[in-house]
């Protein structure tokens, strides 16, 4: 019973999130009004209950607008997206303020049961005295440092690229595919979020890694109002010596999955799978490339399992490696079960906002949809990688989460014991 509440209760939450985050934002925004002017605050009852439909209202108002730009194919302004900026910073450092207020709770009450034991001597009025000065001290230092984070990932921190090198050991691999360089990119998110220039030193980029084969793992174009006519002939200039093959994410989707393969097919040499399967040769010996289309229980999170995978796979010799390449990695799973010597996916942007934790590792937004939010994982002797994507979606901002391009040597088990 309450599996099955809790099941629709997130279901409901991802099917509204949208409508939410609206919502969420514009009280943020509000709180951010009352916190930097306390007098904004003494409006009364009338101001508490308009100010914050008011601001909801705007807030609605200026994304109609924003997406009727995109319709008509004008660009959205500067000043638009300074605003909406501003408002995704008040949304996190209300949460701070939030998180803050829970764990100064205990605090205070301590501070308060000091105060009334220590009341005759100097202490008892030191302590109730200082407890609302250091919270607010805590607050303003805390929120400062977001605003100047977010200040870098919306500027640096957004056009930095990383180039992540791999050598990974896959099943069944002969020793003619022993060092073939595999290239994945991911969430590309054509638009208004990247630019022509931007997309061309993208290109560039992958070109001079020397690819023998380019994985694409969706999420090609980014919405309806995208000039795929303009943009795709200039991701058409990818090369690899077998060839690109791409796959369609949730965006494609979005965009129109027959519209977005029609016109990959019309504008670019690709081999795009959707729920098919193609191989590449090389001394007689062959990887199988897998690709699935998009499947999803909501916009974020990915199904568990794929019945056309599990009908293709028995189909392929077992004595020769496959590739999966899946935009969402929830299949995972069901892939390393099989056998899969290597899946490749993004959809998670490695979560855009990460921040940096023990031994390396950078938590992240997309640990809430996926546990396979981005980098490398293995299972059974399978691998997965999970590209952070080469665009960006919503938000033009990335913190502790660089654009990425994958590069993954595949080498022979045989190879890889004799390196060791």
């Amino acid at each position: 019973m309450l599996h099955r509440l809790r099941r629709r209760l997130t279901s409901l939450f991802f099917a509204n999130f949208f409508s939410l985050l609206v919502v969420t934002i514009s009280l943020a925004q509000v709180i951010m009004l009352w916190w930097l002017w306390p007098a904004f605050a003494e409006a009364g009852l009338a101001g508490y209950l308009l100010v914050p439909v008011a601001m909801y209202g705007a807030n609605r108002s200026l994304m109609r607008w924003t997406t009727d730009c995109r319709r008509r194919g004008r660009r959205v302004g500067p000043l638009p997206r300074l605003y909406f900026a501003g408002a995704f910073t008040c949304l996190f450092c209300v949460s701070y303020l939030a998180v803050l207020a829970g764990l100064w709770a205990p605090v205070r009450v301590f501070l308060e049961a000091l105060a009334v034991e220590a009341r005759p001597t100097h202490l008892g009025p030191l302590a109730v005295s200082g407890m609302s000065p250091v919270f607010q001290w805590l607050a303003n230092v805390g929120m400062a440092g977001i605003a100047v984070a977010f200040t870098y990932g919306y500027t640096i921190g957004q056009r930095r690229l990383r180039i992540t090198r791999l050598e990974l050991p896959l099943r069944a691999l002969p020793p003619a595919l022993d060092g073939l360089r595999i290239v994945q990119i991911s969430d590309i998110h054509l638009g208004d979020n990247l630019g022509t220039d931007q997309l061309e030193r993208f290109v560039g980029r992958v070109n001079a890694l020397q690819p023998d084969l380019i994985c694409i793992t969706g999420d090609i174009v980014d919405s309806p109002y995208t000039d795929v006519d303009a943009l795709l002939p200039r991701l058409a200039q990818l090369r690899a010596a077998h060839g690109v093959v791409a796959i369609l994410g949730n965006h494609d989707h979005y965009a129109g999955a027959e519209r977005v393969h029609a016109k990959l097919r019309q504008l670019t040499s690709f081999t795009t799978l959707r729920d098919a399967c193609t191989s590449i040769s090389i001394g007689g010996a062959r990887l199988h490339i897998v690709g699935l289309d998009d499947r999803g229980r909501d916009w974020a999170r990915g199904v568990r399992a794929v019945a056309y995978l599990a009908q293709v796979l028995p189909t392929l010799p077992p004595e020769e490696p496959v590739l999966v390449l899946c935009h969402r990695p929830d299949i995972f799973p069901q892939a390393a079960a099989a056998g899969v010597a290597l899946t490749l996916s993004g959809h998670t942007h490695g979560g855009q906002l990460g921040v940096p934790w023990f031994h390396g590792r950078v938590r992240n937004l997309a640990e809430f949809i996926t546990p396979f939010a981005r980098g490398l994982f293995e299972r059974n002797g399978s691998f997965l990688y999970v590209n952070c994507g080469l665009g960006v979606t919503g938000q033009r901002i990335r913190l502790c989460t660089p654009r990425e391009i994958t590069l993954i040597e595949a080498r022979s088990r045989s190879t890889a014991a004799d390196a060791a």
